[in-house]
């Protein structure tokens, strides 16, 4: 059976100079894609691809329509700004986000090129948006992969700090609570569940968390978040080897906090404004 939504399928991060972040993901320890370009949208990106899903530093290179709310976004700072949802249909999504009332764009169609072995393909991509009226602090939208096979290729998911997957973000909200209504019209009812630290929510894969920046505070010591409103904050990374990691963060010159024996932290100062933690599970 098809699903609307099937998890987390890529997180976004908005960078204000691509050439630096790039630069930053690849001390960080990542295999960066090289450039791609959004004609259409006037984006130009790099990816950082795991085994099932990805993260993504993406930069304005035209003034678009399309792109007029990340330009806003990159005024006040830029860093993670959107959380991309898996899906197996496009327009299943957009009738299953109508009928909950959360009033979609249409799908939108566009494509990057991508060289694979010495050859030119079109990565191809439907996604459906959701007006900020009803963006629980983080942008959900949704991206059907309509030739994955030009994008989740395993010679580009090595990486040499061992990464492997995306754990789960973290979105600053000083009122978690209040987004729960919102937050099940996505993902349904019962999808969301409260913990000591704020909220936990269930999208298929990886968790989405929810917490107050005291809450914030005290499970990420050390960090300073990049602003002083609500917004998401933070993304969690597997590696395979904690130990391993840490050794070629400090070799690269990264400042790491390690705040118990489970993970380790880098700050916004070191990532393009996307506070990093990685652990091995």
């Amino acid at each position: 059976m098809k699903r609307a939504v099937k998890g987390l399928d890529h997180v976004v991060v908005m960078v204000d100079g691509i050439d630096a972040a790039q630069a930053a993901c690849q001390r960080l320890g990542f295999q960066v894609q090289p450039r791609g370009f959004h004609r259409k949208l006037g984006t130009a990106n790099h990816l950082m691809i795991f085994d099932n899903d990805y993260f993504e530093i993406l930069g304005i290179v035209e003034d678009t329509e399309f792109n007029a709310e990340r330009r806003q976004w990159l005024k006040s700072g830029g860093g993670l700004a959107n959380v991309a949802l898996a899906t197996d249909d496009a327009d299943l999504a957009h009738q299953a986000f109508q009928s909950a009332g959360l009033q979609p764009d249409a799908p939108l169609s566009f494509d990057r090129a991508v060289e694979i072995d010495g050859r030119t393909e079109q990565a191809r991509f439907r996604t459906v948006r959701i007006p900020k009226t009803h963006m629980p602090v983080v942008g959900f939208f949704v991206c059907e992969h309509v030739t994955p096979q030009f994008v989740y290729r395993p010679e580009w998911a090595r990486h040499p700090n061992g990464a492997r997957g995306i754990l789960g973000v973290t979105v600053i909200a000083e009122q978690p609570t209040k987004w729960i209504g919102t937050l099940e019209k996505y993902f349904g009812a019962g999808a969301v569940r409260r913990d000591s630290e704020g909220l936990v929510v269930d999208t298929g894969t990886q968790p989405v968390r929810y917490m107050s920046r005291a809450a914030y505070a005290a499970c990420y010591p050390g960090i300073v978040p990049v602003r002083s409103d609500d917004h998401p904050a933070l993304l969690r990374v597997r590696v395979e080897n904690l130990s391993a990691c840490e050794a070629l963060l400090k070799g690269n010159g990264v400042k790491v906090l390690r705040p118990d024996g489970d993970r380790l932290l880098v700050s916004p100062a070191e990532a393009a404004h996307l506070t990093l933690e990685f652990a091995e599970r």
